[in-house]
């Protein structure tokens, strides 16, 4: 482990292969595989849908419940042994890059969304063989000893990836497929990103975010620039111009929640009632329907979307032409 620890210093980021057994492997994808389908059985929806809508799942979770007392001391243990001293675990999340929600997420460095609690490194395993097409982690190795910047908003509709795209980037990348079972060690501040899956299949990961103990963190992690309408602020804004939206529709007040918002917006369409604007309603009711579900399996599934784009489509469809409406004169 000493060698990997010297790589992993000097470039952020190495690969330990072979750290979890297939069998622990093939339980926990087991255990996924069986909650993504009960989750879904919930919504009444299918799993294509639900998969559409949510593609992280945080502990803890009856998903992660269920399978993490067989997986925490094997972890504790590579943690430890790789780390070279005790740990401490920050985060576990499941991340699935599947067929249904197959997109790129930007380049980011993750400690830069951590300020209230920072770490170390994560561990990134792998419940399958990620090749180049599956969808494959990327990194600027080296980059971890870069100045830390804010924490990147993808979830705006307007973000465009420029470090992806920068000569830098294109020309010192490196791209890491794993077998099922291996672990990618890398820093919190390393810069990296996840590319579009190609393949049609799914892939999903396990990911632990570790500190050493007793090892205080002394990182200047800048504030948080929130867009309009991005990461931190979607699901209020979202809220918001629904709901001014059908008061003004109705001329009266609308006293509900945010899944009775989005259900009366549902019944708007179904019915074909006219709107001052002109919208795709195939479109809209299926944005519309992946954000009730998103809403519902943040709610009740500690489930989120890592590829920042569910309210996105809602926001083109939908929202921005509320928006524009609430904003004229009449």
């Amino acid at each position: 482990m000493q060698s990997k620890r010297s790589i992993f210093e000097e470039t952020g980021i190495v690969v330990l292969n072979n750290a979890v057994n297939r069998e622990l492997v093939l339980l926990i994808n087991k255990t996924v595989t069986f909650w993504i389908n009960t989750y879904a059985k919930e919504l009444a929806c299918d799993i294509g849908d639900y998969l559409k809508s949510v593609s992280r799942w945080a502990h803890p979770c009856l998903m992660t419940e269920q399978f993490y007392p067989s997986i925490e001391t094997p972890l504790m243990d590579i943690a430890r042994a790789f780390i070279g001293g005790s740990v401490r675990l920050h985060k576990i999340n499941i991340i699935s890059k599947s067929a249904y929600a197959d997109l790129p997420v930007p380049c980011h460095q993750d400690i830069s969304y951590s300020r209230e609690d920072p770490y170390e490194f994560s561990l990134w395993l792998a419940l399958q063989d990620v090749n180049l097409s599956d969808g494959v982690l990327e990194f600027l190795p080296y980059s971890q000893k870069d100045k830390i910047e804010p924490a990147v908003d993808f979830w705006s509709p307007e973000f465009i990836d420029h470090k992806h795209q920068s000569a830098k980037w294109q020309k010192n990348l490196i791209k890491v497929p794993v077998k099922m079972g291996d672990v990618i060690a890398f820093d919190s501040r390393i810069w990296h990103r996840s590319a579009k899956n190609t393949s049609g299949q799914n892939r999903f990961a396990l990911v632990t975010r570790w500190s050493r103990s007793n090892h205080p963190l002394s990182l200047d992690i800048p504030e948080r620039i929130p867009a309009y309408f991005g990461m931190w602020t979607c699901a209020k804004v979202t809220e918001s111009l629904l709901k001014k939206g059908l008061e003004k529709l109705s001329q009266q007040a609308v006293d509900a929640d945010f899944a009775t918002i989005i259900k009366l917006w549902q019944k708007q369409l179904t019915y074909q009632k006219k709107l001052p604007f002109n919208i795709d309603t195939e479109k809209t009711t299926k944005a519309l329907a992946g954000v009730s579900i998103l809403h519902y399996a943040a709610t009740y599934h500690n489930g989120g979307d890592a590829q920042g784009k569910v309210y996105a489509h809602l926001w083109y469809s939908l929202l921005r032409l509320i928006n524009q409406w609430l904003n004229t004169d009449g």
